[in-house]
């Protein structure tokens, strides 16, 4: 009956993660929906039949000692009771720990349950587990002692079987904690002579945030602790700060027009890196390659880098995975026991919905690959990659919490409010700073900071125990950082006006070698951390990387050079506040999306759009002290100036002030985007610069 109604509801108000599609490609998946219902119903009847003949079975035990009357009818109620006052102590115990669990599939305004929530801690939470387990352990005991050794002592046996099925099951489903560091005959990479590597990273984090950039809350000692040893790069710049196109320019060496990966919605065709990678050349050294992470790192294996191992969601942008997913309502319901490694295994669609943290998860996976690594002798690479920072800023307890006003009572208490869906994102992105409780975010964003740190933390430690410390470079580093409406907008990548807090990185790199601390201030690039790391494993880096190795900078930090970071914007969900009006365009994210291979079911931009998408892209050179910012028109190519040191919030254009400097600049600038062969094409069709034309 339960089931039926999720069904029926389902059915009803039928909803599923993911950008909505034209209704022939919805037709088109009918099938593939109704085989979810089918699965995800299978799920739900298994664990409320489960629930329900358990209670069933408790509360035939208590009739017999107490002599109630038992038939089809109670059993049916009591099995009932029973489910839901278990789906009921979930619910809440997720609420308290976990809420964006729960908010990830709500159809319901979340702010009802602040009430509920207020009354909930970890003290309540325990004590009501504790109670009804003793309930239980009373009645097994109770009747042990009187029916021993009548003919219902057999009940008692099913119970006992039962009762340590799901205890075991349960406890190993849930169990993510401490790990057993291999203190003793870690041999990885010792024997070659040969560094191990361990990239640590998170999506979205802003370089500003840390201590060691003289952020005013102790987000990060972790980090803090291991840049007093490393070299930091205060100002590493990604060329596109999209997740998909930032991880490639880390691992290829190379900028987006090279490796071809220019949003995070690339073609079949292109998931095939065509320029060699870092993992390739790792794997060609004799390096065991692994990628860890949660939906956040979904690219890290759709993209073709060549990781032998990988720990990792499916493609987050394919309409048949997202219809996997499932209705709210079964999500919902679901996901309350599908948060642990039971889930991994059986609904991985679930375990990894977006929006939820799996940071203690995913940082147990990596401490784990990293024990199982070290009994080996072969180096290896560790690439781990985790949500902690991304929007909607969602973190366990008591992080989300940490930072907040405790007396907020609005719609963003636990996560950024109205960005669970596609629409909503595209809905609030044309919305400027007054649309948003903007101290709460930031203040929740803080908080997910403080546990990626406290995740780094843990690893790191477990590289010492595992004797990996003196033989094993960590960098830590971010895909891209984050505007909260600095310029007008928020996200990354929409604009590239102001000091580039959304397309600067942070850049930790320890080499166990070099024990010291430098901070190198001048400009460096994503792209130069794939040879840099290559170089300082002992591996000659790809010729034809862009990237250039920094070891001479690390080396000597006094003699750094102040490279030129180059930038081009992502797509536009929709219309970007502050926008020039002439500015050319495209329509919003929905209408640009297609699936041209229905049986893969990747979401890719359509080829009518491509190269509009690219042609309209702003583009950018800089430097510590310059930037020069490309945008292109209605009317033509337009460049705006801008002196970095004395404005950088870019609110003069001062090109007519600096004519020479413009000149040089606009020259790099130029040459850059001449490299790009879909802009050779179009800017060789296009008519001469500040002459009117329209896009085509």
């Amino acid at each position: 009956m339960a089931t039926g109604y999720l069904l029926f509801a389902s059915i009803k108000h039928h909803t599923r993660t993911g950008p909505k599609v034209k209704e022939t490609i919805e037709k088109h998946y009918s099938s593939y929906i109704y085989t979810t219902l089918f699965r995800l119903s299978g799920y739900s009847t298994v664990i409320i039949f489960s629930l329900s003949f358990f209670g069933s079975l408790i509360y035939l035990a208590l009739s017999l000692q107490l002599g109630f009357s038992y038939g089809w009818l109670q059993a049916l109620l009591s099995g009932s009771i029973f489910t839901a006052l278990v789906v009921a102590y979930l619910f809440c115990y997720h609420l308290f720990h976990t809420p964006s669990l729960l908010l990830a599939s709500a159809q319901f305004r979340f702010s009802r349950l602040h009430p509920l929530w207020a009354i909930l801690s970890p003290t309540l939470l325990k004590s009501i587990k504790i109670f009804s387990l003793s309930i239980v352990a009373f009645v097994l005991i109770c009747g042990h002692i009187r029916f021993f050794p009548t003919a219902h002592l057999m009940l008692w046996l099913i119970l006992d079987a039962l009762i340590i099925l799901a205890a075991a099951l349960w406890s190993w489903a849930n169990r993510f904690s401490a790990i057993q560091p291999q203190t003793h005959g870690a041999t990885a990479g010792q024997q070659s002579g040969s560094p191990n590597i361990v990239m640590i990273g998170t999506d979205t984090l802003r370089a500003d945030r840390l201590g060691v950039s003289g952020y005013h809350r102790n987000l990060s000692p972790n980090i803090d602790r291991l840049t007093s040893k490393s070299t930091y790069l205060k100002n590493c710049y990604t060329p596109l700060a999209r997740t998909a196109p930032s991880l490639t320019s880390l691992l290829t060496g190379c900028w987006p027009h090279r490796h071809k990966i220019r949003s995070n919605f690339p073609s079949a065709a292109d998931l095939k890196i065509t320029v060699p990678n870092m993992v390739e050349t790792l794997n060609d050294a004799g390096y065991e390659t692994a990628a860890i992470g949660d939906w956040a790192a979904a690219d890290l294996g759709k993209l073709n880098f060549g990781f032998k191992t990988k720990h990792l969601p499916d493609d987050q942008w394919n309409l048949k995975y997202l219809i996997r997913q499932g209705p709210a309502t079964f999500r919902l319901f679901l996901s309350l026991f599908a948060h642990n490694k039971l889930g991994r295994k059986l609904l991985p669609e679930i375990y990894y919905l977006a929006g939820v943290p799996l940071s203690q998860q995913t940082g147990e996976d990596c401490r784990q690959m990293i024990s199982q690594f070290a009994k080996q002798k072969a180096p290896f690479y560790i690439n781990y990659f985790s949500a902690a920072t991304h929007v909607p800023f969602g973190s366990n307890y008591p992080y989300y919490q940490l930072y907040t006003d405790p007396d907020y009572k609005g719609d963003s208490q636990f996560i950024m409010t109205s960005v669970n869906t596609p629409e909503e994102i595209i809905a609030s992105q044309e919305k400027g700073e007054e649309y948003f409780d903007l101290p709460q975010i930031s203040a929740l964003y803080d908080g997910c900071i403080k546990q990626f740190d406290d995740e780094v933390g843990k690893i790191l430690k477990h590289l010492k125990h595992c004797g990996l410390e003196d033989n094993t470079i960590v960098v830590i580093y971010s895909d891209h950082g984050a505007d909260f409406f600095e310029n007008g907008c928020w996200g990354q990548g929409n604009t590239l006006l102001g000091d580039d807090q959304s397309n600067r990185v942070p850049i930790i790199i320890y080499d166990p070698s070099k024990p010291t601390a430098h901070a190198i201030d001048t400009s460096t690039r994503l792209i130069d951390i794939a040879p840099t790391v290559l170089d300082l494993a002992g591996i000659n880096p790809p010729q034809n990387m862009d990237g250039c190795s920094l070891t001479d900078t690390i080396d000597y930090p006094g003699g750094a050079m102040d490279l030129h970071s180059y930038h081009e914007s992502g797509i536009w969900l929709s219309n970007i506040p502050g926008m020039r009006k002439d500015h050319l365009s495209y329509p919003n994210i929905l209408d640009i999306l297609d699936i041209p291979d229905k049986e893969l079911g990747m979401l890719c931009v359509k080829d009518e759009y491509i190269d509009r998408v690219i042609e309209a892209k702003d583009r950018s050179i800089r430097d510590q002290k310059w930037k020069l910012i490309y945008q292109p028109t209605l009317n033509g190519n337009d460049y705006l100036l801008f002196d970095m040191r004395n404005d950088p919030q870019c609110t003069t254009d001062v090109k007519l002030q600096y004519p020479g400097i413009f000149s040089h600049y606009k020259n790099l600038l130029d040459e850059w985007i001449g490299q790009d062969p879909i802009m050779t094409e179009l800017l060789a069709k296009s008519p001469a610069p500040n002459t009117p034309y329209i896009s085509q």
